[in-house]
């Protein structure tokens, strides 16, 4: 597990990182790699996606526009539940 964070909804949770849209998208997709120790890996839409494929990975253009930001685990749980296919 992570560090954590206070959350000022879900008081004190494990610390998360996602782009930017995921945060109040919906229906935006939700990707991440598996990581055996940790339930809620770092996450990004579709978007930041083909942007990451296309510069074959996370560099200073693909983090630029996936501007990847601190959520608590319930608020992440949230954003995956809204961006996962149904």
């Amino acid at each position: 597990m992570t560090g954590t964070i206070q959350c000022a909804e879900h008081g004190d949770q494990q610390m998360t990182f996602v782009c930017e849209h995921l945060i109040r998208g919906k229906g935006l997709g939700f990707n991440f790699f598996p990581e055996p120790d940790n339930s809620r890996p770092d996450a990004w839409c579709n978007d930041c996606e083909i942007i990451r494929e296309s510069v074959n990975g996370w560099d200073e253009e693909s983090e630029g526009v996936a501007k990847i930001s601190l959520l608590c685990g319930a608020c992440y749980d949230r954003a995956k539940m809204l961006n996962s296919p149904k």
